[in-house]
């Protein structure tokens, strides 16, 4: 079975959280991160990866992924700060040190 990573971004002053599920978890946080924002009318809304869960299986990671999205704000925001206190943007280094054994293998660049 193949790893997926359901994430949550988070705009830099944390006012905007976004839930998502990736297969590759570099590749999707960077189409967010340069997607376009109309609303504020600026080329890229930063954000900052928050929170990592790695799931086994396309079916289990969906489900995740729907429960997480119908968490309310201060729900969001206690899953985040479980693992997060500080909302600090999570680093490869610190992925690779909590267990995802495959990221430094999906992080090299060809």
């Amino acid at each position: 079975m193949d790893t997926f990573y359901i994430y949550i971004l988070a705009s830099r002053h944390h006012k905007y959280i976004s839930v998502g599920v990736a297969f590759e978890l570099q590749n999707e946080v960077r189409n967010h991160r340069q997607r376009i924002n109309r609303k504020l009318k600026r080329k890229r809304v930063w954000q900052k990866l928050v929170y990592v869960e790695a799931v086994r299986g396309v079916d289990e990671a969906v489900a995740r992924e729907r429960q997480i999205s119908k968490f309310n704000r201060s729900q969001l925001e206690r899953l985040i700060e479980s693992v997060n206190p500080g909302w600090d943007s999570i680093s490869l280094a610190a992925l690779s040190e909590s267990g995802f054994s495959n990221v430094q293998q999906m992080f090299v660049r060809r």
